[in-house]
C-alpha cells in the first residue's frame, strides 16, 4: 500500500537557503523541496513567509531572486495559505499558554497557521519551533 502524502509547512529559511546558495544547508533544504516537487509531500507556507522571504533578499539587493522565488512558489504547487489578523490573536494567546517570549513571534504565527491549516509538520533551521508542543520540525 502506498504511503500517504503528508502535508509540510515549509519556513522561510529554506527557501533563502536555497536562494542564497548556502554552501551548509543549500543541497539539503533543495532536497526538501524536491519531495514537494515530485508529489511525495504536499507543500504549504503562508503569506507572512513570502514576505519574510522577499524581505531578507530586498535587504540582500537580490532582486533577482525575488522574482525566481515568486515565479517557484507558483510553479511548485506549494499552496500558501493568506495570514489572517486571526493568526495574530491566536498567537498571542499561545506566546501566554506556552510562557514564551515575543521573540518567536513570527514562529508563534506560523505554527498557529499551521494548526489552521492542520498541517504538523514543517520544514525549517529553526529550532525554536520545538518549544510548540503540536509542530513537528523536520530539519535539514
Amino acid at each position: 500500500m502506498p504511503s500517504q502524502m503528508k502535508r509540510r509547512f515549509v519556513d522561510s529559511n529554506i527557501f533563502i537557503y536555497i536562494l542564497l546558495k548556502d554552501p551548509r544547508y543549500g543541497t539539503a533544504c533543495l532536497r526538501m523541496l524536491e519531495r514537494i516537487e515530485k508529489g511525495e509531500d504536499e507543500g504549504v507556507t503562508s503569506t507572512l513567509v513570502v514576505s519574510q522571504v522577499i524581505a531578507h533578499l530586498a535587504r540582500r539587493g537580490k532582486d533577482e531572486a525575488i522574482k525566481l522565488f515568486i515565479d517557484y512558489i507558483q510553479e511548485a504547487g506549494i499552496a500558501v495559505m493568506e495570514t489572517t489578523f486571526l493568526d495574530f490573536v491566536e498567537a498571542v494567546a499561545e506566546m501566554n499558554r506556552l510562557n514564551l517570549s515575543c521573540s518567536m513571534w513570527d514562529d508563534l504565527v506560523l505554527a498557529c497557521q499551521m494548526r489552521r491549516g492542520k498541517v504538523q509538520e514543517i520544514y525549517t533551521n529553526d529550532r525554536d519551533f520545538e518549544k510548540i508542543g503540536w509542530v513537528k520540525p523536520i530539519f535539514p
